[in-house]
């Protein structure tokens, strides 16, 4: 319910990554969406757009959610918008664009300015071509997204990709689902990696890292069959299970038994380009069910994890300081409580959904007021 001690306040709606009813797939990057808009619509009107060629309810469950007509074309670079979704687009004050640039991304934008409607951005990754892009190359100048009011970022390596803009920024962070009571936690002697079974996100690093006789658990989904079999080759032997189905339910269960939980994910590019984890949402989901956490020195990881104090820092590829860190843990079940203790204080200080929205909402309405004053 919308707080009523806040004046003014904006109806927002929220553009996530994936967008169409039909064949919806779901990640991080619509997780992300989706609680933001949980959390948002606790302080104001708030809504997640998702779009349809034909009417539909909303999917069950899920966040406050507008179903809006489009119209796609195969092959189409233009903004698939109806006449009706643009209309609906004129119903709110603020359009937060989450991944961009894409066709009905563009359409937001446009809309936007010319309704004089605020219109921020957030890279959650993705993408795809539109007249966005090929403005983009032949000129970044002519980037037409550089026109809108606002740039949200997941993190501080996230507003590092777009050092040259001069939007006004803000750091958003992210939040974890309430999966279980941390007192019920449990610390059970095994590790735990959640994520997508892909070789940027170090699977295979871990499994060749375990200790010997340590037990490992993998939740997640397999997209690359080679290198699944590549994972399974590396755990023969090993006291490693792939868990490849499980349900929420499921994860909170291992969560609460794990003993310390890995997101290693490693570099795609060597650069300051790399985008290979723009915000690590399992480490800050681990560190809110009361886990300590091992990352990885990449990208955004860093920001979540004070190294010794909640979790370990270590070096991407580097299998001799992963296995160290695991044993650490997985030897000492009195110091992974320890560890987990604090992992859980900064968290709740840190990471939660509520704070994530309180954060979106002052950015919004500072942009608001900049607006007034005409800067």
């Amino acid at each position: 319910m919308p707080d009523p001690s806040l004046p003014d306040l904006p109806r927002v709606l929220i553009l996530p990554s994936s967008i169409g009813l039909a064949n919806r797939t779901i990640g991080g990057g619509e997780r992300y969406a989706a609680e933001y808009t949980r959390a948002l619509a606790r302080i104001t009107h708030a809504e997640q757009a998702l779009f349809s060629d034909r009417p539909e309810a909303p999917p069950a469950g899920g966040p406050p959610t507008r179903v809006l007509p489009w119209k796609l074309r195969p092959g189409g670079i233009f903004p698939p918008l109806t006449r009706e979704a643009r209309a609906a687009l004129a119903e709110y004050d603020v359009l937060h664009v989450m991944c961009f640039p894409n066709t009905v991304a563009d359409g937001f934008l446009a809309c936007g300015l010319l309704q004089r409607q605020q219109v921020v951005l957030t890279d959650i990754g993705g993408g795809g071509r539109c007249v966005s892009t090929y403005l983009n190359r032949l000129s970044p100048r002519l980037n037409p997204y550089r026109l809108a009011d606002g740039l949200a970022h997941l993190s501080h390596h996230a507003a590092g990709l777009f050092d040259g803009w001069k939007n006004p920024a803000t750091i958003l962070h992210g939040g974890a689902r309430p999966l279980f009571p941390p007192e019920t936690g449990r610390f059970d002697g095994y590790a735990l990696f959640v994520g997508r079974l892909l070789a940027h996100k170090g699977v295979l690093e871990v499994i060749q890292a375990l200790p010997l006789g340590r037990e490992l658990r993998i939740v997640g989904r397999p997209y690359d069959t080679a290198y699944f079999e590549k994972l399974r080759t590396a755990a023969d032997g090993r006291r490693v299970t792939f868990l490849t189905d499980a349900d929420d339910s499921e994860l909170a269960r291992q969560y609460q038994g794990a003993s310390v939980v890995l997101q290693p994910s490693l570099p795609t590019t060597g650069s300051r380009e790399d985008r290979s984890e723009l915000l690590g949402l399992v480490a800050i989901e681990a560190q809110a069910a009361g886990k300590p956490v091992i990352v990885t020195q990449t990208t955004s990881l860093p920001e979540l994890v004070q190294d010794g104090v909640t979790g370990r820092i270590v070096p991407p590829h580097d299998r001799q300081a992963l296995h160290d860190a695991l044993e650490s843990f997985l030897g000492n079940p009195a110091h992974a409580r320890r560890i987990g203790a604090n992992a859980l204080q900064h968290a709740t200080a840190h990471f939660t959904w509520d704070a994530v929205a309180r954060r979106g909402m002052e950015f919004y309405r500072t942009l608001a007021a900049r607006r007034r004053a005409g800067a």
